[in-house]
């Protein structure tokens, strides 16, 4: 915690400098209690950045590949990131999630599954919105843009383009809602916000251009 509190101001103050970074939103962020950060996923660099403006601690779902370095390892673990295995119904980092939310920390997640440089926000898996009926806990979509250019895949430097990164509002699951259709639903919900805050940078840069 010491190093993540240490860090997070200056990885801020830099993404800043060098992406002239552009942070919408912020005060939709509940000031405590459970909470499901869910953000599109372009590049690796998307948990660092989303977490270094974000005013709460946030506990990453991280692909279990992600651990095998042991430099990536040791600063999850260090940041109490936890694995999950992608290729199958990873009850363990279930249980793990669960007890973030129980808990009242911020889970974080990439519902796309994977890196979506090419066809973003198309598909979601359904474990945000399973957990979300399951514990309650509302659902906070954050969009961000630019790290695909900052960072593309296999990329060995991280290049100076503009980086935005939007907070959407709070999607609460009715409590009487449970089932297949409903995650689904939930789902098409997260969908719809980043789409419409991608929709919103896009038509702000024309006005700029």
């Amino acid at each position: 915690m010491f190093l993540y509190h240490t860090l997070q101001p200056v990885v801020r103050c830099l993404i800043r400098i060098y992406h002239r970074a552009r942070v919408e939103g912020m005060d939709r962020v509940p000031a405590e209690g459970p909470l499901i950060l869910v953000g599109n996923h372009l590049s690796l660099l998307d948990p660092f950045y989303i977490g270094a403006f974000f005013p709460r601690k946030i506990r990453f779902m991280a692909k279990k590949e992600s651990f095998r370095h042991p430099v990536a390892r040791w600063f999850l673990n260090h940041f109490r990131a936890f694995p999950v295995d992608r290729g199958k119904a990873d009850l363990k980092s279930l249980k793990t999630a669960i007890g973030v939310l129980r808990n009242g920390e911020v889970l974080g997640m990439f519902p796309e599954g994977g890196r979506r440089e090419n066809a973003p926000m198309r598909e979601l898996k359904q474990g945000a919105a399973y957990l979300a009926l399951k514990t309650g806990a509302p659902i906070l979509p954050v969009y961000i843009e630019g790290t695909d250019r900052s960072l593309p895949r296999n990329a060995v430097w991280i290049r100076p383009h503009r980086i935005r990164i939007v907070v959407g509002e709070c999607i609460r699951p009715g409590a009487e809602k449970t089932g297949r259709q409903s995650e689904e639903q939930i789902s098409e919900e997260i969908l719809r916000v980043w789409r419409r805050m991608a929709a919103e940078g896009r038509e702000e840069g024309r006005q700029r251009g």
